[in-house]
């Protein structure tokens, strides 16, 4: 089956940006817990699927050469991270970002990221032009897949992860990462707003998704992606009241040191209560 996609999409909506210490401690939060969650999984393949600049994707393979040396060559082969991107333009940004992070990093023809002195880590990290609804890989071939923020920009999310259960390998780990849309946060902020018209000047509303989001994700329809052959091993909610303008205003007032207080204690909330949290984060196993 062939989808429409843009397929050239660039880095409007990719990179978020810098914002206040929620903002700060939501992209952090999400990112460590992803790369947590992967990582427990230890296996020949790991994707990133819609890699973008490959930030994620290169933090995965970094991760994964690091335990694969500290085998000292107890697995018969290193370790391979697949970055699957569907824009050939963010392909080459994502090798533009590999080649500016590590230092020695030299790109091949192909996407595949040498690394310079290291030659057994050689093919450890390769880019891959393909789209989550026709994931270009081999069924029961993957050990631990990743997909953060990225899943609402896909044309059909359940097919993808029809396509994620096809490629997972029995007992193999897929991590998503998404907003959640009916957060507590996002409900305030539509009380906040109530009977403000629309288009008054104020941009875009953080509590509705943005343009280029094709599906608005709510705690309920994050939770329902999980059907066999996938079954739900863990749910978790990451910061809460990220964009609730009173709250970011109260943070702004703050020394760091009480911000940071605050907001581990929100962050604590909405682990407690995932359907209230900012972001989602669905961790699933393929059955064995």
């Amino acid at each position: 089956m062939k989808l429409r996609h843009d397929l050239e999409h660039d880095l409007e909506h990719t990179i978020p940006p810098a914002g206040g210490p929620d903002s700060q401690w939501l992209f952090s939060a999400m990112t460590a817990r992803s790369l947590a969650w992967v990582d427990a999984v230890r296996g020949g393949c790991v994707v990133d699927l819609a890699s973008g600049m490959g930030q994620d994707t290169l933090a995965l393979a970094e991760r994964a050469w690091h335990a694969f040396a500290a085998q000292r060559g107890g697995s018969p082969a290193p370790p391979l991270v697949l970055g699957i991107e569907p824009s050939q333009r963010m392909i080459r940004f994502g090798q533009h970002v590999q080649r500016q992070r590590c230092r020695g990093l030299e790109t091949a023809n192909e996407g595949v990221v040498r690394v310079t002195g290291s030659p057994s880590a050689a093919d450890l990290v390769r880019l891959v032009r393909g789209l989550g609804e026709e994931i270009p890989l081999r069924s029961e071939s993957v050990d631990a897949l990743l997909c953060k923020g990225a899943l609402d920009h896909f044309m059909d999310p359940a097919l993808t992860l029809l396509e994620i259960g096809r490629v997972l390998k029995p007992g193999g780990r897929v991590v998503i990462a998404l907003a959640n849309y009916e957060s507590l946060s996002c409900r305030l902020g539509r009380w906040l707003d109530r009977g403000r018209p629309r288009g008054s000047g104020a941009g875009h509303p953080y509590y509705e998704p943005p343009l280029d989001h094709l599906t608005r994700f709510t705690y309920a329809s994050i939770v329902a992606l999980t059907r066999p052959p996938l079954r739900t091993r863990k749910v978790e909610g990451l910061s809460l009241l990220w964009g609730f303008s009173p709250w970011g205003r109260l943070l702004g007032r703050l020394p760091a040191p009480l911000q940071g207080v605050l907001l581990r204690l929100a962050g604590g909330i909405a682990r407690w209560r995932p359907s209230w949290a900012d972001v989602v984060l669905l961790v699933a196993e393929k059955a064995r």
